[in-house]
């Protein structure tokens, strides 16, 4: 799993990782970025000195930052340079706030958000057009009656279902098929329609759980309940956050056969 500077609170634990990552010769690379001898940057990374501001902002054209990474390496360095606790909390309470905006999976994901609010109530209503809409994109459920069956849905719901999503661009008629449209839809965290959404797929898995073992050998499920440090709570957030961007991009790239639900739950109690 790739690490990144958001996992971080030590600049230099985190200097250290991007350096061995890199291979050998960095620090005297590091030196002339920031214009200082090697032995100082090694002084500096073994030691209780830290890089100035100005050279952190050397540092951070260096290794290519992001604003948003530039930000938040400028933000280690004053956390490590702080004199005082009062100081050392204040950054720190921004260093952790960075982390919880740069893990909102509103700012994370990549899918764009082109229907209109009030489709979007209407979509998420039930779980059954989210499935429909989904089941498209595999060939044997390019029909009316091939969902039907498939899903036991009477065909006029179904076929309401589908009139719905091709009015709002979440599905195309071609002749007698029916194909994803070009229009994508993604609820933010902070969508009151987020709830109808989550409940819909937490109640699919509800209903997962009561089908035959041979219908679902393929199937996974998880529950647990933990105590854990304050300090444990984003690392495994971040984690997990890591896990669903590879998860989505394994997915990007497989061949549409089968239809899954994914849901992951980590919240406190």
């Amino acid at each position: 799993m790739n690490q990144s500077i958001f996992d971080y609170k030590d600049y230099k634990v985190y200097l250290a990782h991007v350096f061995a990552v890199k291979g050998r010769g960095q620090q005297s690379r590091l030196a002339q970025a920031i214009h200082c001898q090697t032995a100082y940057v090694s002084q500096v990374l073994n030691g209780n000195a830290h890089f100035s501001l100005e050279q952190a902002e050397n540092i951070n054209h260096f290794l290519d930052h992001t604003k948003e990474e530039s930000h938040f390496f400028l933000l280690l360095i004053q956390l490590a340079r702080a004199g005082t606790e009062t100081l050392k909390q204040y950054f720190l309470e921004h260093v952790n706030d960075t982390v919880k905006k740069h893990l909102i999976l509103k700012n994370r994901l990549t899918t764009i958000e082109t229907v209109p609010r009030e489709k979007q109530v209407f979509y998420y209503s039930s779980w059954i057009y989210a499935t429909i809409h989904v089941m498209l994109s595999i060939p044997e459920f390019q029909t009316k009656e091939a969902i039907s069956k498939y899903l036991g849905l009477p065909l006029s719901k179904v076929s309401e279902v589908l009139n719905f999503l091709t009015s709002i661009g979440l599905a195309k008629k071609e002749n007698n098929h029916f194909k994803i449209g070009k229009k994508r839809i993604h609820v933010g965290h902070d969508s009151p329609i987020i709830f109808h959404h989550h409940t819909n797929w937490r109640m699919a898995a509800l209903r997962s759980l009561d089908r035959p073992e041979n219908n679902h050998s393929y199937d996974l499920h998880y529950s647990s309940v933990v105590t854990l440090s304050k300090e444990d709570i984003l690392k495994i957030k971040s984690h997990l956050i890591k896990e669903i961007t590879e998860v989505k991009n394994i997915i990007k790239n497989s061949e549409e056969e089968v239809l899954f639900s994914f849901c992951l739950d980590f919240f406190q109690i």
